[in-house]
């Protein structure tokens, strides 16, 4: 199970990582809309940055799991 959440984790972060616009787009579309560009442009990089972190963690999360599991 634990591995599961971490591959869900990675994919995640992954995907917001890769295409952080379509991701905002997906999950709050009203919100991006109403943004001027400069601000848009600020959010998409900390939602990056979100995804990146997203990712390490259940990578993390899973080598813990895998490595200190005996």
């Amino acid at each position: 199970m634990i591995l599961l959440v971490s591959t869900f984790a990675v994919v995640l972060g992954a995907f917001v990582a890769a295409s952080p616009a379509q991701a905002a787009k997906i999950w709050g579309p009203q919100k991006l809309d109403s943004m001027t560009p400069g601000q848009r442009v600020s959010f998409l990089r900390w939602y990056r940055a979100f995804g990146i972190l997203l990712c390490l963690g259940g990578v993390l999360f899973a080598v813990d799991n895998l490595a200190f599991s005996c």
